[in-house]
């Protein structure tokens, strides 16, 4: 049987736009309709129209995708969501990915069976890994918001943290109060970095932050690996620190791994901040419980969950409205973990 993704192959164009041709719920212009149109003929595609009218029978009920349900962040994001979603009159059904693009898939599939009324899906990474994700959603015509990480390659609602924001403004802080040698820990682990990836925009952030400064951003301060977060910072700080002992400041790309470096400065002996300053991201719980208190990067955590559960909401009830891209902004959280270098 043909599907909708053959179609949108053949016509060289996306499922979205496959999906607005035969619905009629946004503009498109009239050579690609032309394309869509031509494409759909010629492989004799017809529409489930059963299923479009199932998919009308509300469950009140909403699939999240998360990465990791026992990660800080995640679980807290999870929290927002499941208030903001329960306020609204629905009932979340959560499934951790652990970042496998096989266990995504399935959780998809068991939100299709289920009939969930929409999807919030927090990309995997590095974000090919939702892409089959986002494509059946897609093709099942279920309303779908991306959160955290961003995949510009399709034209859905999208809530995503201005990331390179958020790392400027830790580096750029450390760099005014003195520091020039700068380590950075990330517990992404991968060969590679990706663009949309919140890792990488931070990291992004830092550079950029050197380079208004006129300080040379160096790679080999730029520690990551496959561990656990708090794991990773505690392991990646006694690394880092071991063969690089110029080091005054480290940023931790998020709290939990700021908290292992926290351990690893204590285990050698060093003084936080007397000498080495340590800041975060995500202003978790924890940040202003541990000793010193946490400087951190702040992320609206309930702004992300009001906004991704306002446009999949709005879409379930609206199916023609356009797909928004919304960027938060992070905050600066001065507390005692930070201060110039000796």
């Amino acid at each position: 049987m043909t599907s909708i993704k053959t179609v949108a192959q053949r016509a060289q164009v996306s499922i979205a736009t496959v999906s607005r041709v035969l619905n009629g719920t946004k503009y498109v212009s009239p050579d690609i309709k032309q394309r869509v149109l031509e494409a759909v003929e010629a492989l004799n595609y017809h529409p489930n129209a059963p299923a479009r009218n199932l998919r009308r029978q509300r469950t009140q009920s909403i699939g999240v995708l998360i990465p990791q349900l026992n990660d800080l962040f995640f679980s807290d994001l999870a929290y927002v969501l499941e208030k903001s979603l329960f306020a609204a009159g629905y009932t979340p059904l959560f499934c951790s990915t652990e970042n496998d693009e096989e266990k995504e898939m399935m959780s998809v599939d068991n939100f299709i069976n289920h009939r969930v009324d929409g999807v919030i899906l927090i990309p995997s990474v590095p974000g090919s890994k939702s892409v089959n994700s986002v494509e059946r959603l897609l093709e099942r015509q279920i309303p779908i918001v991306l959160v955290d990480r961003a995949m510009p390659e399709f034209q859905v609602n999208q809530v995503i943290i201005n990331n390179q924001q958020g790392g400027y403004s830790a580096a750029d802080y450390l760099l005014r109060l003195g520091h020039r040698h700068i380590g950075v820990v990330d517990a992404i682990g991968e060969p590679a970095r990706y663009i949309g990836e919140p890792g990488y925009e931070r990291t992004s952030g830092v550079q950029q932050a050197m380079l208004a400064h006129g300080v040379l951003f160096d790679n080999r301060l730029v520690i990551m690996d496959r561990l656990g977060k708090m794991e990773m910072g505690y392991h990646g700080a006694l690394r880092l620190l071991r063969q690089s002992s110029h080091v005054t400041a480290i940023f931790a790309l998020t709290d939990a791994i700021a908290v292992g470096v926290l351990r690893a400065a204590s285990e050698l002996g060093l003084h936080v901040p007397r000498d080495l300053s340590v800041i975060g991201f995500d202003d978790m719980v924890l940040a202003s419980h541990v000793t010193p208190r946490l400087t951190t990067v702040a992320q609206p955590i309930e702004n992300i969950g009001q906004t991704a559960t306002r446009l999949l909401l709005g879409q379930i009830q609206a199916s023609s409205a356009p797909p928004e891209t919304v960027i938060l902004e992070t905050k600066l959280v001065i507390r005692e973990s930070t201060a110039p270098p000796r």
